[in-house]
């Protein structure tokens, strides 16, 4: 972008407003006068020729996917959340329990004879047992609605993952424009630092002629001055804005893709408000996993209600013990039985109405939060909406606005030389024209993030969310 759209306008500038020598300026230094030589101009050629590694916006989306750290978090804690459903499902599942015991027993037994007499024996034996044991769910409401509520979980947090992948999304844009921004800064400080060496050339050509003032030349001092500080300060926003991009990404590159010099993006599909609305209503991730949570207080709800509610298990079991006590010695025993074994409530000290009171409070707040949502994203899809419909008549406007600062700026340049206006009038229509061309600049990477925030709010795929931005971000500086 910067060399399509300001590249050319940057040597008609000179070419009318200064009388200075060829200007060879390198990537990321202060524009300086120097004789034109033959020496210069192959160093210019192979600083051209080198090659820079360029991103486009579908491989920085695609090393984001692997990279970012925040969307990893997100990913873990969705699996975290999944694991529930096989574990609330357990609990519907026969429990089978195996217990094997092998005991020596060591003491002393004591006992009349038949004359009456005490006799003491040592009694030392092996009482093994082994048993095993089954219990088989028939009704159990409680865990029912918690494997219930744990498959809502899982969508829930499917939902939220989705909603991680759209700020994973926003922030890549972000970034991305950002380092775009910066450079395009970079580019208007160096071009505006050229015009202004020629200008203070020419004032001090004035001075010398006895034809301008001191005022003049400390005027356009001033201003170089102020345009080196801005190109110092854009670097170290092209610094900032590479490491933000390279630390979602994991790549350091050295230029990204950027907007052809005539921006026209296609129309947004649909074209109507209400269309965007209803799209968002049915499809944001931020509502669906609002919807969600209502779906999973409500079953809290159920699920403590289940405290109420009897219990019943089958239970079947087989045990075999040899020597069970001192009575049962050298006797083996081996029992197995089947039954029901029914747990009926009675009283649990009102813990169970309290964990339902507590939790159909739990559903009013995600209900208000629901509403509370789809009334953001209302909000933002229409404050997008805005921008995108009005964002093109902008970009038009403050290119139209441009090239009419740059006709003036022509004129007044011409007038000095004639007499009718001064370097400060040249200064000042200087000054316009960056400013303008800034203005331009950051209208058309606002309506490319507006587009791209518009389409995310709205729900869409983010493959095609990346889709529109590749094929809008189509030139290689």
């Amino acid at each position: 972008m910067r060399s399509r759209l300001h590249h050319g306008a940057a040597l008609a500038l000179c070419a009318v407003a200064l009388a200075a020598p060829t200007l060879v300026i390198a990537q990321g230094a202060t524009p300086s006068p120097v004789a034109a030589s033959p020496g210069a101009a192959s160093v210019a050629t192979v600083v051209a020729s080198k090659p820079a590694v360029v991103l486009g916006f579908a491989q920085a989306f695609d090393a984001a996917l692997g990279n970012d750290a925040q969307l990893r978090a997100a990913r873990y804690e969705r699996e975290s959340t999944q694991g529930s459903v096989p574990i609330a499902r357990a609990a519907l599942l026969p429990t089978v329990t195996m217990s094997v015991t092998d005991a020596i027993n060591k003491g002393r037994r004591e006992f009349p004879n038949s004359l009456n007499q005490q006799v003491t024996t040592n009694i030392d034996y092996a009482a093994p047992q082994a048993s095993l044991q089954m219990r088989a769910p028939l009704f159990n409401w409680e865990s029912i609605s918690r494997y219930r509520q744990a498959l809502v979980q899982s969508d829930a947090a499917d939902a939220v993952f989705r909603v991680r992948g759209a700020d994973l999304v926003d922030r890549l844009t972000l970034a991305y424009l950002q380092r775009l921004l910066a450079s395009e800064n970079i580019s208007l400080a160096q071009t505006q630092i050229l015009a202004l060496e020629g200008q203070q050339l020419r004032a001090e050509q004035r001075l010398q002629r006895g034809e301008g003032t001191r005022i003049e030349l400390a005027e356009t001092q001033a201003q170089l001055e102020v345009a080196r500080v801005r190109l110092v300060e854009a670097k170290d926003q092209v610094t900032v804005a590479r490491r933000s991009l390279a630390r979602i990404t994991g790549l350091d590159v050295d230029v990204v893709r950027d907007m052809p010099a005539r921006f026209r993006p296609p129309a947004m599909v649909p074209q109507r408000l209400d269309d965007w609305l209803s799209l968002a209503n049915a499809r944001n991730p931020s509502v669906q996993a609002r919807t969600q949570q209502v779906e999973i207080a409500r079953m809290a709800i159920e699920r403590n209600r289940a405290g109420h509610y009897p219990r019943l298990d089958a239970v079947a079991s087989l045990a075999r013990s040899s020597n069970e006590s001192i009575a049962n010695l050298n006797q083996s025993s081996k029992i197995a039985s089947v039954g029901l074994q029914l747990n009926v409530p009675i009283f649990a000290g009102f813990g169970v109405q309290a964990s339902v009171n507590q939790s159909q409070s739990d559903l009013a707040k995600a209900e208000a939060d629901l509403s509370n949502e789809r009334e953001n994203v209302a909000l933002e899809v229409h404050k997008q909406y805005l921008a995108v419909s009005n964002g093109q008549p902008k970009i038009e406007a403050q290119e139209r606005a441009v090239a009419a600062m740059e006709v003036a700026l022509d004129g007044i340049t011409r007038g000095v030389g004639a007499g009718l206006r001064t370097l400060a009038d040249v200064l000042d229509a200087q000054s316009k024209v960056f400013s303008a061309r800034h203005d331009l600049a950051q209208a058309r990477y606002d309506y490319l993030l507006a587009r791209t925030r518009l389409q995310a709010q709205s729900g869409a795929p983010l493959a095609e969310i990346v889709f529109d931005i590749e094929q809008l971000l189509a030139v290689t500086p």
